[in-house]
């Protein structure tokens, strides 16, 4: 008779495949010692407030079953894996932020790092290859008034440029060409409190002329002739420039019969020469004047 209740065959063969198991042939026997604590199991720093003893690295035991070798060959490919599944999270993410607010859209939310809670999200989206339904629902519409805002700025930039004051800057131009001729790196122009200088040949306002009004930035002016002041700018700088535009010796001239200051290097005019004509007699060979 069957007793159903006897469970010892099967305690039997647990046991042997488990022994074989642990002591076959692809059990792992050989000891490598661990190089942290040199093969004793202990810590060789110092621990404060903590009474374990053991190493941090083998976790008191001393050995490893697998060489040096073999656990940074394991490590690199921990690492490979990990790389890999952010790199296809991060592909995961793009694709379904691209899906909903174009290419455009997320070079925008990339280059928004001016916010902390787009790059979180970017950041989450990267990490677990997907946002929620909420989570791109705000980046949507975060984009959306990102739009508005641009467009009423270009708006506002073709209205200003279409009302911006237009300056004849032929005889300005002749004085800073010659002024550069003759050598001068960085020539500027000073009549009543107005600077001008040259935009930077190399940036992005080159063929510019920037407008300073008692030393703070006021404008500037196109190579057409546009003058584009700030919104803080005084409404009689326009005129004052077309005035000096008009005729620049007089302006210059008047300037340092004001002053007592010569209009291209700001020098004290102490020659009775300089002070009668209100400019150096440098400055008006270097500015062709």
């Amino acid at each position: 008779m069957i007793d159903f209740n006897d469970f010892s065959d099967l305690e039997d063969d647990f046991d042997a495949v488990h022994t074989t198991n642990s002591t076959g042939p692809y059990a792992k026997t050989e000891k490598h010692p661990c190089g942290q604590c040199g093969g004793t199991g202990l810590y060789r720093g110092v621990r404060i407030h903590q009474e374990r003893e053991d190493c941090f690295a083998c976790r008191g035991k001393g050995y490893f079953l697998t060489s040096e070798a073999d656990r940074r060959k394991a490590r690199a490919q921990r690492a490979q894996r990990k790389e890999k599944k952010q790199a296809d999270n991060a592909a995961r993410a793009k694709a379904q932020i691209v899906a909903a607010i174009g290419d455009a859209g997320y070079q925008w939310l990339v280059a928004a790092t001016w916010s902390e809670f787009y790059q979180d999200l970017l950041g989450k989206a990267r990490k677990y290859g997907e946002l929620s339904e909420k989570q791109l629902a705000c980046i949507v519409k975060g984009y959306a008034k990102q739009q508005e805002r641009d467009a009423a700025r270009n708006a506002a930039r073709a209205e200003r440029e279409a009302n911006a004051p237009v300056i004849d800057l032929t005889r300005i131009r002749e004085l800073f060409d010659s002024a550069q001729s003759s050598g001068l790196k960085k020539p500027a122009l000073v009549i009543n409190g107005l600077r001008l200088s040259l935009a930077p040949a190399h940036g992005r306002n080159a063929g510019h002329l920037y407008v300073k009004d008692s030393g703070e930035y006021a404008g500037k002016i196109s190579p057409e002739g546009k003058f584009f002041a700030i919104r803080e700018a005084r409404a009689e700088i326009a005129q004052e420039l077309q005035a000096l535009a008009a005729d620049p010796l007089a302006a210059l001239t008047a300037h340092g019969h004001q002053t007592g200051q010569c209009s291209c290097c700001s020098r004290l005019l102490t020659n009775a020469e300089s002070v009668r004509l209100g400019i150096g007699p440098v400055c008006r060979a270097r500015w062709g004047l």
